[in-house]
């Protein structure tokens, strides 16, 4: 395919969908490696080809890390987030982690509210302790992947 016929198709190179969408080369590697985003087309020289519309699925997923989902729990959720078909067991591993990470969020606002009263308070010491504890708890729960 060449260069003209490849845009016509809306294929891109590894270079201009990282452009595109504000990541680096190895970022897309990386993703496609996760399988975050699907292994794409090669041109006869073995050249990655992307479809433009790859760029939604790393759009996602950072949306989705920056939500504070770890890269290993993107990739079932980003082919749901994007509207695209999942199966059964796609679905129920999504509903999970969805509730998971709410339930995560709950126990930091609780910790929050608890900070933002205790302002001012005596039991400003106590509250940072319960602070302390929460953090090692949640690093303890996070699993061994909790850096990524």
């Amino acid at each position: 395919m060449t260069k003209i016929t490849e845009e016509a198709a809306g294929l891109v190179s590894i270079g201009q969908l990282a452009r595109d969408a504000g990541v680096s080369s190895r970022t897309i590697r990386y993703y496609e490696e996760l399988g975050i985003i699907p292994e794409p087309r090669r041109s006869a020289g073995g050249t990655r080809k992307y479809p433009r519309e790859y760029g939604s699925y790393i759009e996602t997923a950072l949306a989705l890390k920056d939500l504070g989902f770890r890269l290993s729990e993107i990739k079932p959720l980003a082919r749901l987030a994007i509207g695209r078909p999942v199966s059964a067991g796609q679905r129920d591993t999504a509903e999970r982690l969805l509730a998971d990470r709410i339930n995560a969020l709950d126990q930091q606002v609780a910790v929050l509210r608890r900070l933002q009263e205790s302002l001012g308070r005596q039991d400003a010491l106590a509250v940072a302790r319960e602070i302390l504890d929460w953090r090692e708890q949640a690093i303890a729960s996070s699993g061994p992947d909790a850096a990524t």
